[in-house]
């Protein structure tokens, strides 16, 4: 059985990764109906759940009784159960997977998700002091890694033989995050054209990899615990940079020269970590030889998707399958008219982030 996880971060918030995440698993999803497609819903504020669970308030009130439930199946149900003793486990009790289809028709059939819970930041506390058990030398590994081992065991209760997991990280740095990226093949980083996107980069480089900026930096990093050297002791993994998207690409001729420019630095930044220590990227058949053939291979458009982009969050209707109709009734029966020309190139850019999948 093999699975594949790609983790959807930036320590910036804004930059669009929720709205790249649920269009690119459900059109890859559609694409792929042989795999088991997991949608891991791990930001609190839950808009990934909301989505595929109908939308809007539908989604909402779904999600809602979700998390209403006795025994919660969703992301907190199952960090309950590590909590309570079992975070070396190698197999679940139950499954914590919802199958999206049953509660929006507009998913495919093979795409399931393990809902997002507005309690889950109140766990935190409870899962720090938990992977600082002095009971167990192991315990910050054991959580560190236990979202992998969950998917591999909700993958040995179905059918199909092949997973991949796409997980929607919230931007801070929580213990919830580590287990998300440690647990992660492929880390997607979307970019916005401001400098902001770039200290988040940077911010990447530092916690996840300790890629320091300056001698300064290292040497203040040396004196304290952290989560790089935490990966170090236990010999664990991290994600491989896969992509950096991005967003808010736009054809208006004055503000794409100054989007360019921001993503010229942008590129460069990431140019040099890549030149530094290219292991921390993903793996290439051919190396890169300058900047430009780099970014043609890490970097890629994913311009605004404007109404349409309103009109699939009310509805629960991925981007791919708008094109069906030109016109849609929102929740409150107002009609909306979104022409198929209109986010063309949003699809297109949307179609070749997923073909590099």
């Amino acid at each position: 059985m093999a699975t594949e996880i790609y983790a959807f971060y930036n320590n910036k918030g804004g930059v669009g990764k929720t709205t790249l995440c649920q269009n690119a698993a459900c059109l890859y999803a559609e694409q792929n109906p042989e795999k088991l497609i997991l949608v891991i819903d791990l930001c609190p504020q839950a808009n990934i759940s909301q989505f595929l669970l109908g939308g809007g308030k539908k989604g909402y009130a779904v999600n809602q009784r979700l998390q209403s439930q006795a025994t919660r199946r969703n992301i907190v149900g199952f960090m309950d159960w590590l909590l309570s003793g079992n975070s070396g486990f190698t197999s679940i009790p139950a499954s914590y997977m919802t199958h999206v289809s049953r509660h929006n028709s507009h998913i495919s059939s093979n795409l399931y998700l393990i809902a997002g819970d507005s309690f889950l930041e109140s766990l935190s506390l409870a899962l720090n002091f938990a992977t600082m058990n002095p009971g167990n030398v192991n315990a910050w590994s054991e959580y560190v890694t236990a979202i992998r081992r969950l998917c591999a065991a909700e993958l040995a209760k179905t059918q199909f033989e092949e997973m991949t997991v796409f997980i929607d990280c919230n931007p801070s740095f929580s213990v919830y995050t580590q287990m998300a990226l440690v647990s992660s093949d492929n880390i997607v980083i979307p970019v916005m054209a401001d400098y902001s996107s770039l200290e988040g980069i940077k911010g990447i480089m530092m916690l996840l990899y300790g890629k320091y900026p300056s001698a300064a930096a290292s040497n203040y990093a040396n004196k304290v615990l952290t989560f790089n050297k935490q990966i170090k002791n236990f010999n664990l993994p991290l994600p491989k940079i896969f992509e950096l998207p991005f967003n808010n690409f736009t054809a208006n001729m004055g503000v794409a020269n100054a989007y360019a420019s921001i993503k010229n630095e942008i590129s460069d930044f990431a140019w040099q970590q890549y030149q530094a220590d290219p292991t921390v990227f993903a793996a290439l058949a051919t190396t890169p030889a300058n900047n430009k053939q780099w970014e043609d291979i890490f970097m890629s458009n994913v311009k605004d998707f404007h109404t349409a982009g309103k009109v699939s969050a009310s509805l629960g209707i991925p981007l791919h399958l708008l094109p069906k109709h030109t016109v849609y009734a929102m929740p409150d029966g107002t009609q909306i008219n979104v022409p198929k020309g209109n986010y063309k190139e949003s699809l297109d850019h949307l179609e070749a982030f997923v073909d590099k999948l």
